[in-house]
């Protein structure tokens, strides 16, 4: 429905702008939150995908939002027209990355634009789930078929017996999603969200089992301003109860790319806690987010304020004690190809070193975890009933009385409600990193939490993320028909010596600016504005050590300056 040229206020479907600056582009239009992504956009993406990366990649994340946004209310969506704008984009990454030559494996989420009406989707089997159990047949697995009709939420094995991934369907905990109960932790409750995370925990312990790797993606990020209070915090616990399990976290739905984590400071509250209640929805009624650049500020001011809140690396007095990478568990938001800001989008690499086919990530007899955090269980740590994908996740013995008092006392979220995405910061919190308070029941995971130094997400072993580089289109504006954009390297994660022989180069000469091509070596007290952050890989330590080092920025300074710089 885009038409170049037509107005942008009609969300470039319809022609005749007052002026020349309302006038869309036939690439897009950057930095507003009316257009979706033209065709020609959407073509030029898959054309350079199949021409620069389709025969080098092992899998593609895919987190979802194929159907346009439900902004021009002359034009409603309708069902019929979702999805068949999912099965046409579908159609395209099948027609470069799995075809007769390639069979690159896509993994794929629900968007909360992929529904109709938009945000909302009832529990399973339902129209919802039959109609993209079908579009997605090729993606999601045979055997996990009855799964996916139930919820819409599927594991799949990318690499056989090394590296999995889990698909979730983040609208059963989106807030705006009002035909679910925001997992309530009653004991025979069939809300889809609850039975989701009951899912996830019985698919990370079989992965853990098998010594598996897992990457967790969604579409809507798990935050307090995104999900039920209930959902979070259950996405929260299994996050860090198997941080030896999950390489990673990748969500979308921003439209701009950032980092945060999920840390046992926060959770240790629970949502049974009064003030977690009443502080978290006062933060959301004064919290502002949009996708438009205006207001972009907010988010960024959000993670500054999370970033300086982390405890210091060695201790500062007797009792505060360095910081516990145990405790976290981070999370990745992927950049978008709607023009929101400017389309990108990311290519990681990571670590295959020794990698033999049909073997775990560790060598044959070596034990993941050595050691249980707050746990009670010694070397056996398999004994659950791998049967009990219904049992009750919640950390808490709450009986139905306690959770309809639960209910009662949380306020509605109103239409219009301002979102808070960040860490409570609040004097009452109580703080786990303390010595004194380290038994404290708030301070105690009640199911075992599984970590270890060598694993794949606090050190560069095998399938460890080693970083990503970044590439947009910076000039969609200026660029025509005649003259298309290209793709161009906006920056990396990687150290600047990792573009120097011998090592593996991350990025292909070819894709590389001119001022890093072909270096030989690199210059005393050189640095590039492409390598601004020189991580060494992604694992939860080197995401930290970069947030502690985050330096404040005037509130005028640009956005990418803001997050990244």
């Amino acid at each position: 429905m885009y038409i170049p040229k037509g107005r942008v206020s009609t969300s470039c479907h319809r022609k005749k702008p007052r002026k020349e600056r309302e006038k869309a582009g036939f690439w897009g239009v950057p930095y507003t939150e009316h257009c979706d992504s033209p065709d020609s956009l959407v073509n030029l993406t898959m054309k350079w995908l199949d021409s620069e990366w389709a025969d080098q990649l092992d899998f593609v994340i895919w987190t979802g939002d194929s159907a346009r946004h439900d902004t021009d209310h002359e034009i409603p969506r309708t069902a019929e027209e979702i999805f068949t704008l999912n099965r046409r984009t579908v159609a395209q990454m099948e027609r470069v990355f799995h075809n007769s030559k390639r069979k690159v494996p896509i993994a794929v989420t629900l968007g909360n634009n992929d529904m109709y009406p938009h945000n909302i989707m009832y529990p399973g089997p339902n129209q919802v789930t039959h109609e993209y159990s079908d579009i997605w047949k090729n993606i999601v697995p045979f055997d996990e078929n009855s799964v996916f009709l139930r919820g819409a939420y599927y594991s799949k094995e990318i690499i056989p017996d090394q590296l999995a991934i889990i698909s979730l369907n983040t609208l059963y905990f989106y807030d705006s999603n009002k035909a679910v109960d925001g997992c309530p932790t009653k004991k025979k409750t069939e809300d889809p969200g609850r039975l989701q995370l009951n899912w996830l925990e019985v698919q990370l312990k079989k992965y853990r089992k098998r010594k598996m790797q897992v990457y967790i993606i969604g579409h809507v990020p798990p935050t307090m301003g995104n999900y039920y209070p209930e959902c979070y915090l259950g996405y929260g616990q299994l996050a860090l109860r198997f941080q030896d399990t999950i390489v990673g976290h990748i969500f979308g739905h921003m439209n701009v790319d950032h980092f945060f984590w999920i840390d046992a400071h926060e959770l240790h509250h629970g949502v049974s806690d009064p003030s977690f209640l009443s502080q978290l929805w006062d933060k959301i009624k004064s919290f502002s987010w949009s996708a438009t650049a205006k207001p972009r500020y907010s988010l960024v001011k959000t993670l500054r304020r999370d970033f300086r809140s982390l405890p210091p690396h060695k201790s500062t007095d007797n009792e505060t004690e360095a910081i516990n990478y145990d405790d976290y568990a981070i999370v990745n938001v992927g950049p978008s190809i709607v023009p929101a800001y400017l389309p990108s989008l990311r290519i990681f690499t990571y670590n295959t070193t020794n990698w033999a086919p049909s073997k775990g990530a560790l060598k044959e007899g070596e034990e993941l975890v050595k050691e249980e955090v707050n746990s009670e269980m010694e070397n056996e740590i398999f004994e659950e009933d791998m049967e009990d994908e219904h049992e009750d996740d919640d950390d808490d013995d709450d009986d139905d009385e306690d959770d309809d008092e639960y209910e009662e006392r949380e306020p509605d979220k109103k239409k219009g409600s301002k979102r808070h995405h960040g860490h409570r910061h609040d004097p009452d919190k109580i703080d786990c990193t303390l010595k004194k308070n380290r038994d404290l029941e708030q301070c105690i995971f009640k199911k075992p939490r599984h970590a270890s130094k060598r694993s794949p997400s606090r050190r560069n072993t095998l399938w460890t993320p080693l970083g990503y580089t970044q590439y947009y289109l910076p000039d969609i504006e200026t660029s025509s028909k005649s003259h298309p954009p290209r793709f161009e390297v906006e920056y990396m994660t990687y150290p600047l010596a990792s573009l120097v022989p011998p090592t593996d180069y991350p990025v292909p000469q070819r894709l590389l600016p001119d001022s890093l091509k072909n270096m030989s070596e690199v210059p005393k007290h050189m640095s590039s504005e492409y390598t601004p952050y020189e991580l060494k890989d992604l694992t939860i330590s080197s995401w930290i050590n970069l947030e502690l080092f985050v330096e404040p920025v005037s509130p005028t300074a640009t956005l990418d300056a803001i997050v990244w710089e």
